[in-house]
């Protein structure tokens, strides 16, 4: 329907434009001395290798002598599972892995054993960019499966498709470190026939890992791009069934879920946490995830009565097929045919925090919850974020606390249940449609269209810092797995690096800085071929 632009939708735009052409966070000490800390997700790093550590440890290379092999640096085993053949178990041990492309069908790591890739193959020196050490699935095996007191270091996983779950490694109650890893173009195909009765029931997870059963691994440092499921949840990563992990550092980039999906099974673009299970969720990279086919969480999915703490994390340009572009939150489970309804866990058992993160280009089908859908008796708090440019956030029958926030987004919340205690809304700066339709603490806040029922809201412009910056493009490259971008730009001076982690848009293109010198810039993204370039504000409050 056409509707009239008012003097006041224009000056409502205006304004809008202003604030959110302008830059980083800090409020006066008083309140808090910076809502957004630097981050610091830096994708994969080569890492010493430490061989004091290791009992026992036997060294691989593809190019080796068959007839000569005995795991020595001399005469190294050709395989990854002839090394584990012989290894002695019960000892701390380490395999070392030089470059090359291995499919070997699934490596079953034992107890206490650990891998580590990227050597050369001439002098064992480390490097895990220029000494790629590839595992491919065989006959659309899994490519590993976890064990307790494991690391699994340094590797790409690649290309594997596998109907079943984690289609690059398996966590069945296991608690491994994964660090410095690229997992890219790994598939979860869907169940066969897979005809449930009811929508959202599961399917295939976790495109390239899959935790169940109590596991609980870290995962840091690793990139995670091009990775799929067909019908299942989580296309990088995926736990379900009271496991406990921590995913920090990473790089999510255009991984998708629910590729083939008619039931909406295929929630978490990225990432999904279900099933009472507890995440750390910390200083990730999310770019360009989707959930397609009606699901929910187009870069995170948290649900069923799952706990969170997702802290310090960027999230751009993700979208899904239903709710939530960016982050879905939602504790009771879809329940059919009469099933009843799960009681409110208490607090000690169920709570999600939302703290310092970045919400920028985020997109839902509805257009009412692109950065974040917060629902289902969810009970948390949603504190010191920034979110711009995203299609709205909605909070709906849930017990949240929502507190200094900079939202230069429509705001939607609504709703309540029994059992839920009444949320709040204090001291946010909320720059768009304001919408309150459950009774709620509105305390503090600066709204754009002001609110009269709470205490010491106003309508007051915030002043922010105008330190976004705009260019033309002098020339794109992309890298060759066409995950990052250079750009160079004229007229520039920046020191090395002043700009890892800011977030850049090029019409409807969008990007996160990896890393910078004077005037080239390294982005995650795919902005090739671009003429002018957006480095966005800090949105630093000045008072």
């Amino acid at each position: 329907m056409n509707k009239t632009l008012t003097m006041k939708n224009i000056l409502r735009t205006l304004v809008l434009i202003v604030l959110v052409g302008c830059t980083d966070v800090n409020v006066e000490k008083e309140q808090k001395e910076s809502l957004v800390q630097t981050l610091s997700p830096t994708g994969v790093k080569t890492t010493v290798f430490e061989k004091a550590k290791f009992e026992e440890i036997n060294f691989v290379s593809i190019s080796s002598e068959v007839d000569l092999e005995n795991g020595t640096k001399e005469a190294p085993y050709k395989s990854i599972l002839k090394a584990l053949e012989n290894t002695n178990s019960g000892l701390k041990s380490a395999i070392v892995v030089a470059a090359g492309e291995y499919a070997e069908g699934t490596i079953h790591l034992n107890k206490g054993v650990s891998i580590f890739g990227g050597f050369s193959t001439s002098n064992w020196r480390r490097d895990v960019t220029k000494n790629k050490t590839i595992l491919l699935a065989k006959d659309n095996e899994r490519i590993l499966t976890a064990s307790d007191h494991s690391t699994i270091d340094g590797f790409v996983f690649s290309k594997a498709s596998y109907r079943g779950t984690g289609a690059a490694i398996y966590c069945e109650g296991t608690s491994p470190i994964i660090s410095n890893n690229v997992f890219t173009e790994n598939i979860v195909l869907g169940p066969l026939n897979w005809n449930p009765e009811y929508w959202h029931e599961t399917a295939n997870n976790g495109g390239a890992i899959y935790g169940e059963k109590g596991a609980s691994p870290i995962i840091e440092n690793n990139v995670f791009t091009n990775n799929r499921t067909e019908n299942g949840r989580g296309a990088a990563i995926a736990f379900d069934n009271k496991c406990n992990v921590v995913i920090r550092n990473n790089v999510f980039l255009n991984n998708i879920s629910g590729t083939n999906d008619p039931m909406r099974s295929s929630d978490g673009g990225a990432i999904s946490i279900f099933n009472w299970c507890k995440a750390e969720i910390e200083n990730n990279i999310f770019l360009e995830n989707k959930a397609l086919s009606k699901n929910d969480g187009g870069a995170v999915f948290v649900a069923l009565w799952s706990s969170a703490n997702v802290k310090n994390n960027i999230m751009v340009a993700s979208e899904s097929g239903d709710d939530a572009g960016a982050l879905f939150v939602g504790g009771q489970e879809h329940r059919y045919g009469g099933a009843e309804l799960d009681p409110i866990p208490p607090k000690d058992e169920f709570y999600v925090t939302i703290d310092n993160n970045q919400f920028y280009g985020n997109k839902n089908s509805s257009m009412n919850s692109g950065a974040l859908r917060f629902t289902m008796e969810s009970r948390g708090e949603f504190t010191n974020n920034i979110l711009a440019f995203n299609n709205g956030i909605y909070f709906q029958r849930s017990e949240v606390a929502v507190k200094e926030n900079l939202i230069f987004d429509n705001f939607l919340f609504i709703e309540t249940k029994d059992g839920l205690k009444q949320g709040s809304i204090e001291n946010n700066i909320i720059w768009g449609d304001f919408e309150l339709g459950t009774p709620a603490k509105v305390v503090g806040n600066k709204i754009r269209d002001g609110f009269i029922d709470g205490e010491n809201n106003s309508k007051a412009v915030p002043e922010i810092k105008n330190d976004g910056k705009s260019y033309f493009v002098i020339s794109t490259t992309k890298s060759i797995d066409a995950s990052v971008t250079h750009v160079l730009i004229p007229g520039s001076n920046y020191a090395e690096n002043e700009l890892v982690n800011k977030v850049v848009r090029a019409g409807n293109k969008w990007g996160i800085i990896q890393s910078n010198t004077k005037n080239d810039l390294s982005v995650w993204g795919d902005l090739y071929g671009v003429s002018t370039i957006q480095i966005l504000p800090s949105y630093t409050l000045l008072k």
